[in-house]
């Protein structure tokens, strides 16, 4: 039992003893006859849930932060969508596979080398990405 779980039940027993024993049965999840009757001392009641520990909600993970924040995680894991959506055998733009990613264009290119088997340098400047390598080889082939 949290703090937070301590300072409810407490509030609730202030106002209402019944309340109290709602909170109660809550956080145990026994109910409120089963409450009652083992805080009037009449019986003594040990079921299993009272005897467990009771299951602490905490905050996200570091994983839950890393998916949202970190672009080292986020944008390969984009890509990869991506690569997947395209198919083996279909190609795209780099502007155009950018916003089939839904990464910009920068994103992309401080990733561009993970993922080098996939791209092909066009002669006009641009670049090409490749549902698969075997795709893009045979791509860098035709040139």
């Amino acid at each position: 039992m949290t703090k937070e779980d301590v300072a409810k039940l407490a509030a609730a027993r202030k106002s209402n003893p019944s309340a109290g024993r709602r909170v109660l049965a809550q956080l145990t999840g026994l109910s409120e006859k089963k409450i009652r009757t083992w805080l009037s001392g009449s019986a003594v009641v040990t079921p299993a849930k009272m005897n467990a520990p009771i299951a602490l909600k905490r905050g996200k993970t570091l994983s839950d932060f890393r998916n949202t924040y970190d672009k080292a995680t986020i944008v390969p894991a984009k890509v990869k969508a991506a690569l997947k959506e395209l198919g083996a055998a279909g190609w795209e733009y780099e502007v155009a596979f950018a916003k089939l990613a839904g990464v910009s264009l920068s994103d992309l290119g401080m990733f561009r080398d993970e993922f080098a088997g996939y791209v092909v340098n066009l002669r006009d400047s641009r670049r090409a990405w490749a549902g698969s390598e075997k795709t893009a080889k045979t791509m860098r082939e035709m040139i």
